[in-house]
Formats: structure tokens, C-alpha cells, sequence
């Protein structure tokens, strides 16, 4: 099978980026052909006008229509594959791929077809306006992006996509990663039968731990950012000065504090590959505090990957993944008391984290493993194909 690949690359690189990756390596390796059409966001910090480009080109852009057009001709492919479309490539290139009689699938990596920043997070809560009455307009009522000009744009161009049903008549199959998602589509208008669950999944094997540094602190794998509940975290820490927290991951500005604030807490930045998953191996457990609507959380089954217990929120499709009492805890998210008390239990009770642990890892063999992913790509091509 001859699949074609499409996406529009974030600035900086994503969770989205290493599921595209590894989606071309696993289809490669199975003996497909795999054809990408790539555009990535960094090309319009060197373009003049960048960001009105940005919101003109998400809404309609002809580069996109010839280019498609071009490879398609060429190569001929048996499916298309959609990732990310936005601010390059445009929505309004999917009737035009449909004139190719070619069916097209379409990964739904965030809640950008129902919400125009993506996330149904605003102003440090959960926000599902753009799903009611006055839909997109809510985005610039509450200024969504911090930026009227971006907050009309991201509003402009979901509005724009729903008002010509660009999605909705295109698309053959949507692949949500919870089941969560999934019921979010359906409430709010998609075809029940055009939407499927496939799940991330994680391909790291089990490391060893370091002895002379393991089990000496908590750990968080993310974006050091208000979203993943990060304020959580540093209300427990500040209650609990002798037990240490470590943080791995990108800095939003807001957090540059942390070191000179928190004596126990600790910010590693982006870590390697390696070097991740020996800072999961050497934690006590995990914790993973976000207060928005998680689509999935890879850091989940990375943890799981190297026997972590993991204390995760409660919220969204996170008991999809972790299950309480059984591969770690859940707490009620943003609720420090609640956090601390489960993080005391584990702490007192680290036998019950290594069983935990242990559970984790075998879920994670049992359900996120690549086998698992390819069989579930491979039916729906299929479906998409009769």
C-alpha cells in the first residue's frame, strides 16, 4: 500500500511530530511506501508578513492545492493521511484531495476541530464555548490566544472549515486517541461511525536504574506550563520541603522562578531520549497534575515503559490509560490536598508503587505496544479502502 502522509510541522518539535515519525518508520518497516507532504510554521518567521500569511493560508492556500496535485500525480497513492493542517496547508484542500477518489483518514491529535486553540483551555480553565451558541466568536470574546489579532485568526479559520463542512463531508475516519475524544466529536456533530479510537502507543524498552541516584525524587515529564497543573505540583512542594521534585521538559517563561523559589524542586529542561527514560527509572513515581483536557499524555506509557507508578489527574481520557489502585492513582485535578495525600501513600507505601509499577508495564505490553497500533491503522485503511 502506497500511503501520503500530510502535516504541518509545529516551530518547535511536539508529541504530534514523534507520532508522525514513528506512524512513517512502523509503515515502512511493514513493507509500505510511505509519501510526505510536509510544511513546518518556522517558514513564516522568514516570510514577509508572516502572520497575516499565517491566518490567509489557513483559511486558502493555492501552493498547497499544486503541490498536492503534483505528488499525487506522481505517485499515485492508495490513501491519504492527514496529521496537522494548520497554518500552511489549509482545511479547504480537503474537498479538492476528495476529487482524487481517494480515501482520506485523519489523526485528531488535539481538539482543534472543535475548539480554535486546540486545547477547550483559556485563562487557566477548561473552556468549551466554542462549542455552544456564537461558536468561534467566544475565541475573540475572551481573547483566547492573549492576542486579538491570533485570537481572530485561530476563531476565523475554524469557522471557516465548520461553515463549508471541510472535515465533516471529507473525511472518511477520524482517529481520536481516547475514547474521551471520540464522545467529543459525536456531541458535537461527527458521524459516530466515522470515528475510531487508536490509541499512542510507546516503543521504549526498560532501562536500569542507577542505584546511587535512584529513588531519590518525584518526577514530571511535560511543558513546564499553567495547562499541566504545574501550580499543583509547587503548592505540594512548598508542603512538603524534605521530598524533592524534579521537572523535565521546555519552560514557559511564567515558570523561570521555580529554581530561586523552591529549594526541593529542580528543572532539567528537554532531556534526551536516554536520558528520559533514566529519570523515569529513577524516580520514586511519576506524577502527571494537568488540568486540561489531556487527548492522551505520551509521558503516561513512557513512565509505564520503565515500571513507573504514575499519580495522575483525574480528567479527561487519563483514566483511559491509568487506572486507580491498579497502575497508580488518580486525584481531583488541581486539588493539592488531594495530590499530597497521594503522594504521602505511595511514599509510606513503596511496595504498593512497585507493584503498581509492574502493572503499568504490563498494560503497556498488553494494549501500547506498536503491534497493537499497526493492527488498528491497518483496519482502518482498510474500512476507508472498501
Amino acid at each position: 500500500m502506497k500511503i501520503l502522509i500530510i502535516h504541518n510541522k509545529y516551530g518547535k518539535h511536539s508529541g504530534e511530530e514523534t507520532v508522525v515519525y514513528f506512524q512513517i518508520k512502523l509503515l515502512e518497516e511493514a513493507g509500505h511506501k510511505v509519501v510526505t507532504y510536509f510544511r513546518s510554521s518556522e517558514e513564516l518567521e522568514t516570510m514577509f508578513l508572516g502572520k497575516l500569511k499565517a491566518l490567509i493560508f489557513s483559511i486558502f492556500n493555492p501552493k498547497s492545492f499544486r503541490d498536492l496535485k503534483k505528488i499525487i500525480k506522481a505517485e499515485q497513492p492508495d490513501l491519504i493521511h492527514i496529521h496537522n493542517l494548520y497554518p500552511l496547508i489549509s482545511p479547504s484542500v480537503l474537498p479538492y484531495l476528495k476529487t482524487f477518489k481517494l480515501p482520506i483518514i485523519m489523526t485528531v491529535h488535539n481538539y482543534r476541530l472543535l475548539c480554535p486553540n486546540g486545547l477547550f483551555f483559556t485563562k487557566n480553565k477548561i473552556c468549551e464555548k466554542c462549542t455552544g451558541k456564537g461558536k468561534e466568536l467566544n475565541a475573540i470574546i475572551n481573547n483566547c490566544e492573549k492576542s486579538i489579532f491570533k485570537s481572530f485568526g485561530y476563531a476565523a479559520r475554524n469557522f471557516t472549515a465548520r461553515l463549508f463542512k471541510f472535515y465533516t463531508k471529507n473525511v472518511d475516519y477520524f482517529l481520536c486517541l481516547t475514547e474521551f475524544q471520540k464522545i467529543k466529536l459525536i456531541k458535537n456533530g461527527f458521524d459516530e461511525s466515522k470515528v475510531l479510537v487508536i490509541n499512542n502507543v510507546c516503543e521504549q524498552v526498560e532501562v536500569t536504574a542507577n542505584t546511587q541516584i535512584g529513588n531519590q525524587y518525584i518526577g514530571y515529564v511535560g511543558r513546564i506550563s499553567e495547562e499541566k497543573g504545574i501550580s499543583t505540583i509547587l503548592s505540594v512542594a512548598k508542603q512538603m520541603p524534605n521530598v524533592n521534585f524534579k521537572l523535565a521538559g521546555s519552560v514557559h517563561p511564567k515558570y523561570k522562578h521555580i529554581k530561586d523559589k523552591y529549594k526541593n524542586v529542580q528543572l532539567l529542561g528537554f532531556l534526551s531520549n536516554d536520558e528520559l527514560l533514566s529519570f523515569y527509572k529513577n524516580s520514586k513515581f511519576i506524577i502527571f497534575p494537568s488540568i486540561c483536557y489531556e487527548t492522551f499524555g505520551l509521558s503516561l506509557v513512557e513512565a509505564m515503559s520503565q515500571k513507573c507508578a504514575i499519580i495522575a489527574s483525574d480528567i479527561a481520557g487519563v483514566p483511559e490509560i491509568v487506572e486507580h489502585d491498579k497502575t497508580g492513582l488518580l486525584f481531583k485535578p488541581g486539588n493539592t490536598e488531594d495530590l499530597r495525600k497521594k503522594i504521602l501513600y505511595l511514599l509510606e507505601h513503596p511496595q504498593i508503587a512497585d507493584k503498581m509499577g509492574k502493572k503499568g508495564y504490563k498494560k503497556l505490553n498488553d494494549k501500547f505496544r506498536s503491534q497493537h497500533y499497526y493492527k488498528n491503522l491497518i483496519e482502518a485503511y482498510n474500512k476507508a479502502m472498501l
